[in-house]
């Protein structure tokens, strides 16, 4: 289904990166995506969007305040479609449900070290958007609508920049190291909670940051894990 190449299940993550499609101009441009494209693509809209609210007419002050409720909304949605989309569960007699969950997020657990799949295709992040456009605008008009997206593309890209930095990198703050050791157990060992990749807020508040043994891990615990995965 969906033209994706073989992918036969595997008994743990593995080093690499696989073809995903079949179709050649497939697999190039819209299965492999580099980190930068992100920044490039989102950011000038982002400053675009902030402006164009600012131009008809919000106050400044106005429009940072729904800006920062933009990125608090993103947050929301990180998790709910980190929890609900890419955790879906397939019925495993069904053949497009296990291609689409592997498709959508089972690639990023089979092969998590794979630099070209760590962020969003810009395709899929549009088709988000176009989802969300209607709403958007209904709940937030014509003039603040600009500085809402503002505020859900500079999550976005907070997040994006932050999946790709925890997976690639050895963070060296406080806060960057509880970050890697947050989203590496929900790898390595606990798949159904921790859901949260820029923040731990609703993993609280939907009680998906268990207090288990792994609420205290070590730097030196976590790297054991990921170095046996």
């Amino acid at each position: 289904m969906f033209y994706l190449a073989p992918h036969p299940p595997l008994d743990r993550p593995r080093r690499g990166s696989p073809r995903m499609f079949t179709i050649d101009w497939v697999e190039k441009y819209f299965s492999r995506v580099k980190w930068w494209h992100v920044p490039l693509i989102w950011l000038p809209t982002a400053a675009y969007v902030t402006w164009r609210s600012l131009h008809l007419g919000a106050p400044a002050l106005t429009v940072a305040a729904v800006v920062a409720l933009g990125v608090l909304g993103w947050t929301f949605l990180e998790y709910m479609l980190h929890r609900y989309v890419f955790h879906f569960e397939p019925n495993p007699k069904k053949e497009w449900q296990v291609d689409l969950s592997w498709l959508i997020h089972g690639i990023h657990h089979d092969y998590p070290w794979d630099g070209d799949r760590l962020v969003m295709p810009p395709t899929v992040t549009a088709l988000v958007s176009l989802l969300l456009w209607a709403p958007i605008n209904l709940a937030f008009g014509h003039v603040l609508n600009g500085a809402f997206w503002a505020g859900l593309l500079l999550g976005y890209i907070a997040y994006d920049l932050t999946h790709y930095y925890l997976h690639h990198a050895v963070p060296t703050t406080a806060m960057g190291k509880w970050l890697r050791r947050y989203h590496l157990v929900h790898h390595f060992s606990t798949p159904e909670v921790r859901y949260g990749i820029t923040t731990p807020l609703w993993d609280h508040v939907f009680r998906t940051y268990p207090k288990d043994k792994y609420a205290g891990i070590t730097e030196t615990k976590v790297n054991e894990l990921e170095s046996h995965a």
